[in-house]
This record gives structure tokens, C-alpha cells and sequence, in this order.
């Protein structure tokens, strides 16, 4: 088996390590356990699964005595660092700079030791009441720019997250494990070329801890379709948690109709592991879909034994 993932999560703190990592394992109804969170000592450890590969997330507390001590013993918490997923309170202006310098600190390590590992910063906190606003966006722009700049020679990915928008927490995680396996591109091109053919609004592959194997979206959807999209992830990600925790009996076959759309959700069971299949399409292109989705199974089952050997 190989070796574990280990996934660095850092920044100050207030920023919402944990907070991130609790909705990523409740998924829902866990708003309540955050509002009760308590700043992490030290470093606490969590782990999942992907694709067979246990990954392994170190949440590394922020406030400056323990900054201190993590840089001051850098090569006891940063070596074989495998992922950097950094953290920043987009809504605390004043704290920008502190962030910054601590982010340039801990990239120093990976520079002075030949790391050249991938890091993921979440905007965090940018909350759908503050989505409009003109300042909080320039000032993702601005440290956008600011990172790009400061460290050209690393592979950064940005994306902004909010606690009230569980899915951009999946996506921050899915998208930070995925680069750890080269198949992932013959996977893209099935689903991508998969969603045109199906006329799908959306076409997402989570394994059963609601982590996002592969997505892929039309490109012009309504709003009022997408405001549909995200609850019917919602819903799914709600089954899949319902599945894995009441152990819940069930041909894993779930097709509901609201509004002239298709919530479809079908699960399929490879080497151990529980994979699920989710589509949202328009009504009228139903039976096409049911037509053409066994191959499409098929095909799928496919490429996941050949990342799961």
C-alpha cells in the first residue's frame, strides 16, 4: 500500500482550519459543532480515504505561540509534506499581512529543501451575504495577484469557501487530492464527453465520504436551475452521508423529479470500496439518459479498477 497523503493545514488563527475540516466530515446539520469549536493546541490529526489512499490532514493551530514553535522545528512538522492546503480569513483585512508572512515563512522551508509540493489557499469566510461585495473581492484579487508574484515557481491554487456552502469545502478537498493520481485525465475526458451526450446540467463522481472524484457542469445554466443544482448535491451528499453512517440498506438507485428536472444519484461498489454517480438533467432528456448510462457504468467501473490496483 502506498504511503499516506500528508496534508499540511495551516494559517492564522480565527482563519477556519478546523471548521473546514468539521464540515468536510459532517457535510450537514454541523453548523452548531462549529459555533462551539475551540482553537486547536498544538496540531490534531484527521484522516480520510481516496481512492484507496489514506490522506491524512495535520491541523496545525494558528495562533503565534505555536507558529512559532511549528517554523522553529520546521523539520519535524513540514518535512514530507505532500499538500499545503493554507487558510486565510478573507472578511479580517487587518490580519492580510500577518497571514502572508507566515504563508512566505513556510514556503521558505519547502524553497530551502527542494520541495516543490502543491498548495491550495481557501479564501475562507467569503459567505453569500459578502459575495457582492466590491472590497471583498478586490482584496481576493489583490493577494491573488500579490502570492502569484511573490511565488511564481510554485503550483497555487486559489478558491474562495464558506462554512454555508458545503460543496466549495468538497471541492476545495477534491480538487487537493486528485493531483495525486495521473489517471485522473482519461477520467476527466469520460465524464466531460459523457455530460454532452447525456445533455446533463451537472455530472459529479464522489466516493463515499462525499470527496469529488470528477465534476463537470454545462456551461450555461439558468439560475434558477442552478439554485436546484446545489441542493440537489446537497441532497445527495445528505444520502451518501446516511448511507455510510446508518448503514443504510438500499439498491443505491435514487431518481427523484421536481420541476421538470431529474435528481439522479446511482451508487456501484469497486474492490471495497462504495462509489456514487451524480446527474442533474431537464426532464425531457430522462429516458436517452437511462439508455446510455449502463455503458457509461461501464466504463467508469473501468477506469476506477485501474486507479484502485
Amino acid at each position: 500500500m502506498e504511503d499516506a497523503i500528508k496534508v499540511i493545514v495551516s494559517g492564522l488563527h480565527n482563519a477556519g482550519k478546523t471548521s473546514i475540516l468539521t464540515a468536510l466530515d459532517k457535510k450537514y446539520d454541523f453548523r452548531d459543532e462549529i459555533l462551539e469549536l475551540k482553537p486547536t493546541i498544538r496540531v490534531e490529526y484527521k484522516k480520510t480515504s481516496f481512492l484507496g489512499r489514506e490522506a491524512i490532514f495535520w491541523d496545525m493551530g494558528g495562533q503565534e505561540k505555536y507558529r512559532e514553535m511549528y517554523l522553529s522545528n520546521a523539520d519535524i512538522y513540514f518535512s514530507e509534506t505532500d499538500l499545503l492546503l493554507y487558510v486565510m480569513d478573507i472578511q479580517d483585512q487587518e490580519k492580510f499581512q500577518a497571514s502572508l508572512d507566515y504563508f512566505d515563512s513556510i514556503v521558505s522551508y519547502f524553497k530551502k529543501n527542494d520541495m516543490d509540493i502543491p498548495i491550495i489557499i481557501s479564501f475562507h469566510k467569503y459567505d453569500p451575504e459578502v459575495r457582492t461585495y466590491e472590497e471583498i473581492n478586490e482584496d481576493i484579487l489583490y493577494l491573488r495577484e500579490k502570492i502569484k508574484e511573490e511565488h511564481p515557481s510554485f503550483n497555487i491554487l486559489f478558491q474562495q469557501t464558506s462554512i454555508y456552502d458545503v460543496i466549495s469545502i468538497v471541492q476545495l478537498i477534491s480538487y487537493g487530492l486528485s493531483i495525486f493520481d495521473e489517471k485522473f485525465f482519461e477520467l476527466s475526458l469520460l465524464m466531460e464527453k459523457s455530460l454532452g451526450e447525456f445533455n446533463c446540467t451537472s455530472l459529479i463522481l464522489f466516493d463515499k465520504n462525499g470527496i469529488i472524484i470528477s465534476e463537470f457542469y454545462s456551461e450555461d445554466i439558468d439560475p434558477g436551475i442552478y439554485v436546484y443544482l446545489l441542493e440537489a448535491i446537497k441532497e445527495h451528499l445528505f444520502l451518501l452521508k446516511r448511507i455510510q453512517e446508518e448503514n443504510y440498506e438500499h439498491n443505491k438507485n435514487f431518481l427523484t423529479i421536481e420541476n421538470e428536472l431529474v435528481s439522479y444519484l446511482h451508487g456501484i461498489d469497486i474492490h471495497d470500496e462504495s462509489f456514487f454517480i451524480s446527474a442533474l438533467l431537464q426532464e425531457r432528456f430522462k429516458e436517452p439518459f437511462l439508455t446510455q448510462f449502463p455503458e457509461f457504468l461501464g466504463e467508469i467501473k473501468d477506469i476506477l479498477n485501474a486507479l484502485l490496483e
